[in-house]
């Protein structure tokens, strides 16, 4: 085999790699982050039941307040009634007084019904806690994971850089420089296999007679179509 052209087909392949490392350190953000949405999605869960038991919290206030307010005219009211001197106006303060304990009875009703969902919702909090914990424990390995998974990657592109530069050092300036055109041109393959007379970087075919050419791997051709530097690999 042509010399040059062995070290363009393993330069290939040594790229090819860096591409593909490269890529799949480009999509570890994006896979870890699908791990991320389920500790997000507690946590959102979580924040949202914290804010409705505060505004419960906050409503059962105001209620208790209200009642207290009831009590202190009802209270003001028993206080008056001993200044009555008429059966009319006994019955009067009687109807009044009445009025505003079924006011507190009420409110006091709205309020246990405030602190029965007050703790329904400290059940939903603890639930919607250990969601989290777990989701985040679950994200927290996941993201460790990658991380070690990263630096493998950086470490494996390191050694492919390497041996790059060392087919880079064998190979004719004037020919890297066209290989280099190729490769940014034709989407990082710029040396490929013929088989069958075809090119299988542009699925074109190849002249009969220059397949033939190609077959003997003792020169450097190029596809008229697609212009990719062509070899022949033994099935």
């Amino acid at each position: 085999m042509n010399e040059q052209l062995k070290y363009l087909i393993e330069l290939q392949e040594v790229d090819s790699s860096i591409l593909s490392i490269a890529e799949k350190i480009e999509s570890l953000p994006g896979k870890l982050e699908k791990f991320k949405a389920p500790f997000k999605e507690a946590n959102i869960l979580l924040q949202k039941a914290k804010t409705q038991f505060e505004a419960l919290g906050k409503s059962r206030k105001d209620r208790e307040s209200a009642a207290e307010e009831f009590q202190e005219k009802i209270n003001k009211l028993k206080t008056k009634s001993k200044e009555i001197k008429t059966n009319k106006e006994y019955e009067a303060y009687l109807k009044e007084i009445e009025g505003f304990e079924k006011e507190k009875y009420k409110i006091e009703d709205e309020i246990l019904s405030i602190m029965e969902n007050l703790e329904a919702f400290t059940k939903d909090i603890q639930k919607e806690e250990l969601k989290v914990k777990k989701t985040e424990e679950e994200f927290r390995e996941q993201e460790k994971a990658f991380e070690e998974e990263k630096t493998r990657l950086h470490a494996e592109m390191e050694t492919y850089k390497t041996k790059r530069k060392d087919f880079v050092a064998k190979i004719e300036v004037e020919l890297y420089e066209q290989y280099m055109n190729l490769l940014k041109r034709s989407g990082g393959l710029a040396v490929v296999p013929a088989k069958k007379e075809v090119c299988l970087g542009c699925n074109t075919n190849i002249p009969p007679q220059q397949f033939n050419d190609i077959k003997k791997n003792d020169n450097i051709f190029n596809c008229y179509y697609c212009k990719r530097i062509l070899y022949f690999k033994e099935q």
